[in-house]
């Protein structure tokens, strides 16, 4: 440019700035005249300085002068800001469910255009339109309200300022405002905002953390403490108007404590029981430590419930809570104890945590069920063998422990145990076990892992007895001499092998059905030193007496998984006297439900007991009577009965009120949404003209629809979905009536196939740009863009406000969904060409 005249020189400028590229070339807002030397020597020397005082290790910006893939200089960090003494406002956008800040500056006295600016550091800002160009044009406000700009041209047009679009922060100062640390709700915080001409009235906001602000006990006003600790501390309502009642001001009542307990009056003791950790409280007793209230924990409440109150069905609780300094304390129910108390037992510390390598276990083995290998601690090459109580059970019983009781128990003499240990696995899904400080009955015995490692035959082959046409036969040939083998024969009632000569020498020596591994080859599992016979020679069985047999022409006995079992006749209860009805844990099937055969409208209810496999009367069980039931079914039909137990109840039936509880698929219908700005909802009708509604959203987490109008008057109304057998979906109560009034119920917005139109994005993409036409003339539209599965409209996006609409159908079948919120754009003209 430097080799132009000025006159060309001064034309190019001006397209550069036409084009936005100007500030670009000369950023400092040096210009091309001033530039202009005669000297080419210092022309490319201060080209030079300019491009080396770029950082290009300076990710502030995180952004370069092309938007491709190809090497960029990044721009330059600019810290050039000065005193402004343009009049700017902080405000808040309108019609917005959350806080959206910004700060608009006035360039002049004329009010009616500004420039607006996003927050982007704390106190530092960016001009929102000129972002949207790609250049970042910044502004900062200090803690003493000045005003800070970037020596910098705007790139974008000014704003029209529109005063339906913004709303000042309300700002509070102190002394209408009060801050209360340790105080006696949740989180130990309260912030008190007074009324300006009564300080005996204010509003109490109490402190979220899941939030982080502080949110009004009586309306869902929202407030943030700026400058905690600073001289410019004050608070920002986050609403337009908060305008619930005042209330009065007592600063006692948030220091009242009655119903606390500090350390070391209490104490929390935590122990394995059969593989699960459980938790105790004890409290003590001020004068006399010997003397406690037991507490059990319960993990779903998150709360200690005394043990003897339960039991006479009164609920006293108490919860865990930590103040500001990090020490723990209890917080008491408002319900007395009508229990009393009772002697304090100190936890015994008997119990012994090992990890590997104290221990291996060997879940695979030649007799099919699991060994624990527990090292003795003087010495690694001895060890107690475990094997667990039950199959796929965590409880492990000492196999020499176990022999030892059964060859004393002719001898009848007294001895102190076998013993246990449970096997657990951790949070990083690494294996640890916990047993009882125990003396072993058995003594520990050689290490010998080999002896139960599993034994594979793969080579052998099937033959039978040409005398014998129902026999099968297979012979084992070992891995040490392929000329001889073992002879098994089929046993199809155990469905296992046994070999013959064993057998003959009155040895019962057997293997299971063959196995399949991964590339489809079968397998036999051989233990060579069970066999107390000797092998014979493969010639044996090659001789015209016998015959090979192929696999497909065999075929083995398949285990059976349920056991018949005697049921007694006269307890048998089959279908419509029973129901199965979901349990408070969310399982459909959690709860039976049997009907009194006197009364079809009062019932009993059992509780499904997953480690017994039965339902269980949780009444009787209170009472320390054992009534259950037990779910069979029907080899005939499939349809399932019950087998009640011997045990008749003792307690009394109550009142169905469970038909009172659902909500019919006729009543309501669910709206799905996939996008987590529109949540799936539940539209529930007051009556059968579906002209008034409620409406709750679906809270993922729980897996249950919540009603939003009534949580904003403190009261929680949820709902849950269900199916039925036959496939029909109900919603069911969960909890407490709608406070909140019902509105009208509004249609959704359909827009046919003629009222819109599918384009191309810049980039090619088909049907991602959508055209909804405004009228019938088709001279207006609103542009769409596609945003995962909904389209959202442009001019509405940009001002912070999400119109959607959803495409459904395909071909001619296709239509619009539009969402209940209206634009606040204006339509433009449509031109087709575009």
């Amino acid at each position: 440019m430097n080799t132009l005249n000025v006159q060309d020189k001064e034309a190019y400028i001006q397209m550069m700035k036409g084009d936005n590229t100007y500030h670009i070339i000369f950023p400092n807002g040096g210009s091309a005249r001033e530039n202009h030397m005669n000297d080419e020597t210092n022309i490319q020397g201060q080209r030079k300085r300019k491009f080396s005082k770029i950082d290009t290790n300076d990710n502030s910006d995180g952004e370069s002068f092309c938007s491709d893939k190809r090497t960029c200089v990044k721009r330059q960090k600019y810290d050039n800001f000065i005193k402004s003494n343009c009049k700017f406002n902080m405000v808040n956008i309108n019609r917005t469910p959350r806080l959206l800040k910004r700060l608009l500056i006035f360039p002049s006295d004329d009010k009616r255009f500004c420039y607006e600016y996003s927050p982007y550091k704390q106190t530092v800002f960016h001009c929102t339109e000129c972002r949207k160009l790609g250049i970042n044009v910044r502004a900062t406000v200090g803690q003493h309200n000045d005003l800070k700009i970037q020596d910098k041209e705007h790139v974008c047009k000014k704003l029209q300022y529109a005063t339906e679009k913004y709303f000042d922060i309300q700002k509070i100062r102190k002394p209408n405002y009060e801050f209360l640390e340790n105080c006696n709700t949740n989180s130990g915080k309260v912030l008190i905002l007074f009324n300006p001409n009564d300080r005996n009235q204010c509003h109490d906001f109490r402190w979220r953390s899941y939030k982080s602000v502080f949110c009004c006990m009586s309306c869902d006003a929202e407030a943030k403490l700026m400058n905690t600790s600073k001289e410019n501390e004050y608070v920002e309502i986050l609403k337009l108007n908060h305008q619930c009642p005042f209330r009065p001001y007592n600063l006692e009542q948030y220091f009242k404590f009655d119903n606390f307990v500090l350390a070391p009056n209490f104490e929390i003791q935590t122990q394995m029981v059969k593989g699960k950790e459980t938790k105790t409280l004890f409290i003590f007793n001020e004068n006399d430590k010997t003397k406690c209230y037991i507490y059990r924990y319960h993990s779903a409440n998150k709360v200690f419930f005394c043990k003897e109150c339960s039991k006479q069905k009164v609920h006293v609780t108490a919860k865990l809570q930590q103040n500001a300094d990090g020490e723990n304390y209890l917080l008491l129910s408002t319900k007395q104890h009508v229990c009393e108390m009772v002697k304090y037992t100190p936890q015994k510390d008997d119990e012994i945590i090992l990890r590997e390598p104290h221990f291996k276990l060997m879940e695979e083995t030649c007799d099919g069920v699991p060994k624990l290998f527990v090292f003795d601690s003087q010495d690694k090459n001895l060890c107690y063998i475990f094997s667990p109580v039950k199959k796929n059970y965590n409880r492990y019983i000492c196999r020499g422990c176990r022999d030892f009781v059964q060859r004393s128990k002719k001898t009848k003499e007294k001895l102190h145990g076998i013993v246990y240990l449970s096997l657990i696995k951790d949070k990083n899904g690494e294996y640890f076990i916990q047993m009882k400080n125990q003396k072993h009955l058995c003594q520990p015995r050689k290490y010998e892992s080999q002896k139960y490692e599993l034994k594979l035959a793969d080579n052998f082959f099937y033959y039978q007895k040409k005398s014998s046409q129902k026999s099968v036969n297979v012979a084992i040939l070992l891995s040490t001499d392929s000329t001889l083998c073992y002879p098994f024969s089929y046993l199809k009632t155990s469905n296992n092998f046994y070999c013959l000569n064993c057998q003959r020498l009155k040895k019962r020596c057997c293997m299971q059905s063959p196995k399949m591994n991964e590339n489809g080859k079968e397998y036999f599992i051989h233990v060579p030193s069970k066999h107390i016979c000797e092998p014979v020679k493969i010639s044996t069985f090659e001789t015209p007496e016998f015959k090979r047999l192929e696999r497909k022409d065999i075929t083995f006995k398949e285990k059976s998984k349920t056991k018949r079992l005697k049921i007694n006749e006269s307890k048998i209860l089959k279908l419509p006297n029973f129901e199965f009805r979901p349990s408070r844990n969310g399982n459909p099937e959690g709860t039976l439900v049997i009907f009194d055969s006197k009364d079809k409208s009062t019932i009993y209810e059992y509780n499904y007991l997953a480690s017994k496999e039965i339902f269980i009367c949780s009444k009787c069980q209170i009472k320390n009577h054992h009534v259950f039931a037990k779910i069979h079914i029907d080899e005939k039909n499939g349809e399932k009965f019950i087998e009640l137990s011997k045990n008749e109840h003792i307690c009394g039936s109550k009142k169905d009120e469970f038909p009172a509880r659902i909500i019919n698929h006729s009543n309501f219908m669910i709206v799905d949404r996939e996008d987590k700005t529109n949540p799936a909802k539940a539209i529930v009708f007051t009556s059968k003209e579906k002209e008034l509604c409620y409406e709750l959203r679906y809270l993922s987490p729980q897996n249950y629809f919540e009603c939003i109008q009534c949580k904003k008057l403190k009261k929680c109304v949820r709902v849950k979905l269900y199916t039925k057998e036959n496939g029909e979906k109900y919603l069911l109560k969960l909890k407490n009536d709608h406070i909140c009034e019902p509105k009208k119920y509004e249609k959704a917005k359909i827009v046919p196939k003629s009222m819109f139109e599918l384009y191309e994005n810049q980039y090619g993409a088909a049907n991602k740009k959508l055209v909804v036409f405004a009228s019938e003339e088709k001279d207006l539209i609103y542009e769409y863009s596609l945003a995962r599965n909904l389209y959202c409209c442009l001019e509405c996006k940009r001002l912070t406000k999400y119109v959607t609409a959803k495409l459904i159908g395909e071909n001619d079948d296709k239509y619009l969904e539009l969402s209940e919120t209206e634009h606040i754009c204006k339509p433009k003209k449509y031109d087709p060409k575009i």
